[in-house]
């Protein structure tokens, strides 16, 4: 039988995130499980690996740390992209997203680098 959206949504969303759902029924948990993992990020017409990039680049633009460390995180455990990569990322995005923004994204690259080392 295959998978509800809401099914896909909770898959991808321990995937993507390294995590399971909360347990809470919220309306905007409902969102976010089926709209951007049930539906977003269930698409094949871009890799996940593309998508995960992508989403870094927002987070950084935006200064959202703390999702964009679990991305880096994620992207680094999944295999979808090195350390190279991201640090390869990171620098791109330094130039476009602004210095202050790409020097803050570099600490939390190595941070979670840092931290996968000493695991």
């Amino acid at each position: 039988m295959a998978e509800t959206q809401r099914e896909v949504g909770e898959r991808l969303f321990k995937e993507i995130c390294g995590a399971p759902a909360a347990a809470s029924e919220t309306e905007f948990l409902d969102i976010t499980i089926n709209h951007i993992f049930g539906e977003v990020w269930s698409r094949q017409d871009i890799a996940n690996r593309d998508q995960r990039l992508l989403t870094i680049a927002v987070l950084t633009t935006l200064g959202e740390w703390s999702p964009c460390e679990i991305h880096m995180r994620m992207a680094l455990e999944s295999g979808d992209l090195s350390e190279e990569e991201l640090q390869g990322a990171v620098i791109h995005l330094a130039h476009y997203a602004g210095w202050p923004r790409g020097s803050m994204a570099f600490q939390v690259l190595s941070r979670v680098i840092a931290e996968r080392a000493e695991a």
